[in-house]
């Protein structure tokens, strides 16, 4: 029989595990999802363990339960990347199995006790306990606060897995050694500290490698910034070369059309139906509202729409764009422009409706372009198709970020052959 005792260390050892979970990951639900979760992992893990300690002295393999039960109720009830939640859960069972090998053999060599003192309620047995679990809770204390929630590349963190599986059955082969035999504490104690070293640097490769995959993204962001900022240059600087040049040529045109109507109203007619139909009509999806940096985008995007047929309507209510600066509205403009374009270029009706309203003190954005098949129902993540996914991809993002920063909801969904992006802010 397990005395209370041990029951007892079991739920405080179970709680400790299942509380640091929770705030390693942070909960995926706020309501009584979120404590069924907890009170039933706590419940299985207390009772399991209880229930090996009934049967052996020490359960060796049969530990590897708890990174199953432990995975299980990270990858239901917590939020984070699942291959993060299997590395910690497989880690910091490793951690537990370290504690407790290391302190047994270090407990055992300075009481000079016999290892069965260790597994019975006696002094060493308390101190063991006291030790273990504050040990435990330090190390809790220290993952916290070099948490990792996201690693990129599934197939780094793959490898990282198998390290603390590896390091588990090393230190179950210690104790198997030092449960049978009294002579060899000395070299296990040393072995065990080895061991321990695996463990630490397994962790510091963990967190280089999620630092190393976070530049790389943050690299990966910035070029495909200065990609379309050089774009979005590009296109402002040929609307604005056109514009020069027509301005140019107007004194030109009046000089011509002066020396034209001396001699006739038909050749004067004709002339001035070739210039706006060659030059001005270049720049006849020109619009004009009160904010110049939301014009300088739209009016870019609008060329682009113009040479590839699309048919745009706006909408802009005055001063519905006054709370944005201009950085937020190049970015959620001009992605959102883009995606449009891309997707209602190659559309049949080919069209984008952008409406932009001020709704009970609310900024209310929907653009709406045409589809000829549903995109969510293929793509519900909304993730980029193009070959290059470290360079594309990020418009969708770069959308959500802005939104997010401003506390606004936003939401995609598709009706009537369109497909819509409507933000609140």
């Amino acid at each position: 029989m397990v005395s209370l005792f041990e029951i007892t260390v079991n739920i405080f050892e179970e709680l400790i595990m299942t509380v640091f979970f929770m705030l390693y990951f942070g909960n995926k639900y706020n309501n009584i999802i979120k404590y069924a979760g907890f009170i039933l992992t706590v419940a299985t893990a207390t009772i399991i363990i209880t229930f090996f300690n009934s049967l052996y002295i020490y359960e060796g393999f049969l530990g590897f339960i708890f990174i199953a039960i432990y995975t299980g109720y990270a990858l239901i009830f917590l939020k984070g990347d699942k291959y993060v939640k299997l590395f910690m859960s497989g880690f910091i069972n490793c951690i537990v199995y370290f504690i407790a090998a290391f302190l047994q053999i270090l407990i055992n060599i300075v009481s000079k006790t016999s290892i069965s003192n260790l597994y019975i309620m006696s002094n060493e047995r308390i101190v063991l306990v006291i030790l273990s679990k504050s040990f435990f809770i330090a190390a809790c204390i220290a993952l916290l606060k070099l948490r990792v929630n996201y690693i990129g590349r599934k197939k780094n963190i793959v490898l990282l897995i198998i390290m603390p599986i590896i390091t588990q059955i090393s230190i179950i082969g210690i104790m198997q050694v030092f449960l049978s035999s009294n002579e060899l504490n000395a070299e296990l104690l040393l072995a065990s500290a080895s061991v321990m070293a695996s463990v630490v640097i397994t962790y510091y490769v963990f967190i280089k490698t999620a630092a190393d995959t976070e530049k790389e993204i943050q690299a990966n962001a910035l070029r495909q910034k200065e990609e379309y900022e050089k774009r979005h240059a590009g296109e402002i600087e040929d609307l604005y070369a056109k514009t020069i040049s027509i301005r140019h040529d107007l004194l030109i045109h009046f000089t011509t059309l002066k020396a034209l109507l001396e001699t006739g109203n038909d050749k004067a007619m004709a002339y001035i139906n070739s210039v706006t139909h060659d030059q001005i009509q270049e720049i006849k999806c020109f619009i004009k509202t009160d904010n110049v940096y939301f014009d300088a985008i739209a009016n870019a995007k609008l060329a682009v729409c113009e040479r590839l047929g699309i048919k745009v309507r706006t909408r802009i209510m005055d001063n519905s764009l006054d709370g944005l600066d201009r950085s937020e509205i190049a970015s959620l403009f001009g992605n959102m422009f883009d995606n449009a374009i891309d997707a209602s270029k190659n559309s049949r009706h080919k069209r984008i409706d952008l409406d932009v309203q001020v709704q009970r003190g609310h900024l209310s954005i929907m653009m709406r372009n045409s589809i000829d098949r549903s995109v969510i129902k293929d793509n519900e993540k909304l993730l980029t198709t193009k070959k290059n996914k470290e360079y594309h991809g990020l418009g969708i993002k770069n959308i959500r970020r802005i939104v997010n920063k401003r506390d606004g909801i936003i939401c995609f969904f598709e009706e009537d052959g369109y497909f819509v992006c409507d933000i609140l802010i």
